[in-house]
């Protein structure tokens, strides 16, 4: 048996977190429920980031299932995108790589749809006040500061860092 890539490893490292909410002071995850992310970059025919959350929250709203089993449901789901990508890099699939988008100054909701949207699905929150705080509604927060850097070539199964600060509230 090969040895599994670091990156592999963190990306089930990263689902497996999402899937049982998150722990310790950083929340991993938020995971799109729903379909398969476009292989290029999103175009600008693609839906906004609030049509995308929006129509998530419908989905949701219609869906009998109880949190735990959609969360449960969602993170099999990113599992298997994650299996999808890594086989795509070991082909050598170029699709498996985006372009980093300038995310700072947004709302972290509509950042978290931008990076889905282009197959990237491990995100690791944190308050950039450095108090430890959840992002529990993440529509009401902005991003300050994000890893890697805006321009920048990344793996779909790269954990990507999002700093933010309250709505309203400076960024550090």
């Amino acid at each position: 048996m090969r040895p599994i890539p670091i990156t592999l490893a963190t990306a089930a490292l990263g689902l497996l977190l999402a899937a049982c909410g998150g722990g310790g002071g950083a929340q991993v995850g938020s995971i799109d429920s729903t379909g398969n992310p476009p292989a290029e970059p999103a175009s600008a025919t693609a839906p906004s980031a609030g049509e995308v959350a929006d129509k998530r929250a419908r989905e949701r709203a219609d869906d009998p299932r109880t949190e735990e089993e959609q969360r449960r449901e969602e993170a099999r789901e990113a599992a298997d995108k994650v299996k999808e990508i890594a086989g795509d890099i070991k082909k050598g699939v170029t699709q498996a790589r985006f372009t980093m988008p300038d995310l700072v100054g947004r709302n972290l909701q509509d950042a978290q749809d931008v990076l889905q949207s282009r197959g990237s699905y491990l995100l690791d929150q944190v308050d950039a006040t450095s108090q430890n705080r959840f992002q529990l509604l993440d529509s009401e927060w902005r991003v300050c500061h994000q890893s890697p850097k805006a321009g920048q070539h990344v793996l779909k199964t790269e954990l990507v860092r999002l700093e933010a600060v309250k709505t309203g509230e400076n960024c550090p």
